[in-house]
C-alpha cells in the first residue's frame, strides 16, 4: 500500500468522524431543555397565626344566655308513651299508648290520629275536636308517660357511649354519670384516664357550646354544667388516638390516621382532591382546645407553588377547606362541627397511612 493510498484513507476516516461528531453535537443541542432559574426563598412566609378563643368572661356571658333560653314546646315523636283520658268517661281512659313508627296513635271512637311533631296541647285539641262528634263538650287529658323520642348522644371515651332518653332535665355532669364516667386504662399498675378533655365538645343544632370540659370535670367548675337539650351531641375523644380531621370542600371529608411529620399538602392528598367551590387561599388548621383554639390560615396555593413553607400537622389537628367567601371564625366552626360529628358517626378511623 502506497503512502498516497494511506493518506486518502485517513482523510476519509477523519472526515466521517468529523461529520458524526457534528451530528451528535447538533442532536444533543436539539434535546437540551432549558431549565427555569430557581430563586429559593430565603424566608418563606409563615402561616397567619390567630388566637380565636373566647375570654373566660365572654364564655360565661354566653353560658348565661344558653341556660336562660327555653328549648321551646315539646314535640311528640316516635316511641313516646302517652296516657289519654276523657273526664267522666272511664271507657275512654287508655294508658300506655305508644306513638307508632308511622307517627300515629289509635284512640277509641276516632281511630288513628297523627301525634308525631305535635305538642301535647296540640294533640289534646285535635282529640277534643274529633271526640266532640260523639260526646258533649269532652274534657281530654294527655300525659306523656315516657319520653323516647327526646334523646341526646354521648360518644367517645366513656364507659357506656350511646343515645340516652331525655326524660327529665339532665345536665352535662349528669349525662357523664349516666354513661358510667370516663374510661380508665392501666399503665404500670396505675389507672390512667383515656379521655382527652381538651378536645371534647358539646354541639347543639350544629353549633359548639362554649363549655370548658377541663374546667368542668377536672376543676369542678359547675358554671360549665349546662342543661341538655334534645339532640345534643357530646364527644369525648381519646388521649391515645392519633388522628387528624380533613373537612370542608374536599372530595372525601373524614378523619385519618396521623403520621409523625405529616405535612398539610400531603394530608390533603388523601382527601381525594377539592370541590369546585374550595378556597385554597384560606385553608384553616385548627389546633388545641376547641373552646380556646389556635387557628392557622394557610394559602395552599403558595405552598404548592413553592412560595411558602408547608405546615407540619400535629395529632388532633382539624384541617378545614372553606368554600369561597367564608371568612368569619364563627361561620367556620359551625361548619366544622357537623363534619366532625359525621366523621365520628361514620364509623371508624381510616388507618391508611398519609
Amino acid at each position: 500500500m502506497t503512502m498516497t493510498t494511506l493518506t486518502t484513507t485517513t482523510v476519509k476516516i477523519l472526515t466521517r468522524l468529523l461529520v458524526l461528531m457534528t451530528l451528535v453535537f447538533l442532536v444533543s443541542c436539539g434535546n437540551t431543555v432549558t431549565r427555569p432559574v430557581e430563586h429559593p426563598l430565603s424566608k418563606p412566609p409563615a402561616p397567619v397565626l390567630t388566637t380565636v378563643g373566647l375570654s373566660e368572661a365572654e364564655r360565661f356571658a354566653q353560658l348565661d344566655v344558653i341556660k336562660a333560653k327555653q328549648q321551646g314546646p315539646f314535640r311528640l315523636g316516635r316511641g313516646d308513651v302517652l296516657q289519654i283520658s276523657v273526664y267522666d268517661e272511664p271507657d275512654l281512659t287508655v294508658d300506655g299508648i305508644t306513638v307508632r313508627p308511622d307517627g300515629f296513635v289509635s284512640f277509641p271512637l276516632i281511630g288513628d290520629i297523627r301525634a308525631e311533631r305535635q305538642s301535647v296541647e296540640d294533640l289534646r285539641g285535635m282529640l277534643t275536636t274529633q271526640l266532640a262528634a260523639y260526646l258533649k263538650e269532652p274534657k281530654v287529658s294527655v300525659v306523656v308517660r315516657r319520653f323516647a323520642s327526646q334523646r341526646y348522644t354521648i360518644i367517645g371515651e366513656v364507659v357506656k357511649p350511646g343515645m340516652y332518653p331525655l326524660d327529665t332535665q339532665v345536665t352535662l355532669t349528669q349525662a357523664m354519670a349516666r354513661s358510667g364516667g370516663l374510661n380508665q386504662g392501666q399503665f404500670h399498675a396505675s389507672s390512667i384516664e383515656l379521655a382527652d378533655l381538651s378536645h371534647a365538645f358539646i354541639s347543639r343544632n350544629g353549633e359548639m357550646l362554649p363549655v370548658d370540659f377541663v374546667a368542668l370535670f377536672r376543676a369542678g367548675d359547675l358554671r360549665y354544667d349546662v342543661p341538655l337539650w334534645a339532640d345534643d351531641y357530646i364527644y369525648i375523644p381519646s388521649a391515645l388516638s392519633e388522628e387528624v380531621y380533613i373537612l370542608g370542600e374536599v372530595q372525601r371529608p373524614d378523619m385519618f390516621a396521623f403520621r409523625e411529620g405529616m405535612p398539610l399538602s400531603k394530608a390533603l392528598v388523601v382527601a381525594k382532591g377539592f370541590t369546585k367551590d374550595a378556597d385554597l387561599s384560606q385553608v384553616h388548621v385548627v389546633r388545641g382546645s376547641l373552646t380556646n383554639p389556635v387557628l392557622y390560615v394557610v394559602d395552599l396555593n403558595e405552598i404548592l407553588m413553592g412560595e411558602a413553607l408547608d405546615v407540619p400537622l400535629q395529632s388532633g389537628d382539624i384541617v378545614y377547606v372553606p368554600p369561597s367567601g367564608l371568612a368569619r371564625w364563627a361561620d367556620v366552626i359551625n361548619k366544622i362541627l357537623p363534619g366532625m360529628v359525621l366523621a365520628r358517626n361514620g364509623s371508624s378511623l381510616l388507618g391508611e397511612p398519609i
